[in-house]
């Protein structure tokens, strides 16, 4: 187990983020995603995480009044003015700067399903930080695994191979690094990560985006088609894999997803669910249109709530 990194304060900046806007609900959501490692802290409506800028582990706290958002950097070595640039703007993307809720929620008002989940979340954005590698081992961990197998290798993961950094009193933890993960034997990753096949499908993984780099900023300027198939070429990343990593357009549904969403829109409990991921799809992506992927995320997120009003298997 590495020791972490101490990291001192580096540079302070806000962020003016469009209305409407709530911090809590964009970095810590209801349903558990993270926003930038799985090892980040969340308390007190402040959040403490961390990136990699050009290779460097980057801390960052990020707290917010109302759209204000108040950004501390904390790094080992300083960071370039062209660094600093290009930091905040991953940051306001990975805040969900670009998406154009007061559009979404005019089209969800006009949908029995969505209408409660926005009341519900309002001002959440869908807004993650900009770590496709970060994507690729959780796409690649969520294969033909139950949740909780998946927690377990991921928690190994990060254990042995993240980037430990401590600042501010806390202490997060780095996805791994792509360079280190693409130098591991297949094997070791199987007996230290518990990873199974996956192993040797992320240090291919790895070893391809080393060669061929991407990253969801450019991935998200080009038409959902061409960024699908772009992912794909990524080893081991099929259709499913490639839906999680864009995080945009057309909804990646798995066995568990695909019996939410039929009962909440068809109103029947699948009696084949695998069998019934593409027509479900299928009815998920004519019901939404190019509003799928953020519809998915706030019903994921306010399935609690929805459970109340309708008889979902899963959940009930």
């Amino acid at each position: 187990m590495n020791k972490p990194r101490s990291y001192h304060a580096s540079d302070q900046f806000e962020i003016i983020m469009p209305e409407p806007f709530d911090l809590s609900l964009t970095v810590a959501k209801p349903a558990g995603w993270h926003w930038s490692t799985p090892r980040e802290v969340f308390r007190n409506e402040t959040l403490w995480s961390g990136t990699y800028l050009n290779s460097k582990p980057v801390g960052l706290k990020l707290s917010a009044v109302n759209e204000n958002v108040t950004v501390s950097v904390y790094v080992e070595s300083q960071l370039t003015n062209n660094e600093e640039a290009t930091l905040q703007t991953a940051i306001k993307l990975g805040l969900g700067e670009d998406e154009d809720l007061n559009a979404f929620y005019g089209f969800a008002r006009n949908d029995k399903v969505l209408s409660i989940a926005v009341q519900d979340l309002y001002g959440m954005r869908i807004g993650r930080l900009d770590d496709l590698f970060g994507r690729v081992i959780l796409a690649t961990t969520l294969q033909m695994a139950p949740l909780k197998r998946s927690q377990d290798m991921m928690a190994r993961l990060l254990e042995r191979y993240g980037t430990r950094i401590a600042f501010d009193g806390h202490e997060v933890i780095l996805w791994p690094k792509l360079s280190d993960i693409a130098k591991r034997d297949p094997i070791e990753l199987r007996r230290e990560a518990k990873l199974g096949y996956r192993a040797e499908r992320l240090v291919k993984a790895a070893r391809y985006l080393i060669e061929h780099p991407m990253s969801l900023k450019e991935l998200h300027r080009q038409p959902e088609t061409e960024a699908v198939k772009k992912v794909l070429e990524i080893p081991g990343i099929g259709t499913y894999s490639a839906g999680l990593i864009i995080g945009q357009g057309s909804v990646p549904l798995d066995v568990w997803s695909v019996v939410i969403m039929s009962e909440l829109l068809l109103g029947r409990e699948p009696k084949r669910p695998r069998q019934e991921i593409n027509a479900v799809t299928q009815a998920v992506n004519d019901r939404w249109g190019k509003w799928a992927w953020m519809a998915f995320v706030y019903v994921v997120n306010d399935l609690p709530k929805l459970a109340t009003i309708y008889n979902l298997s899963r959940l009930t």
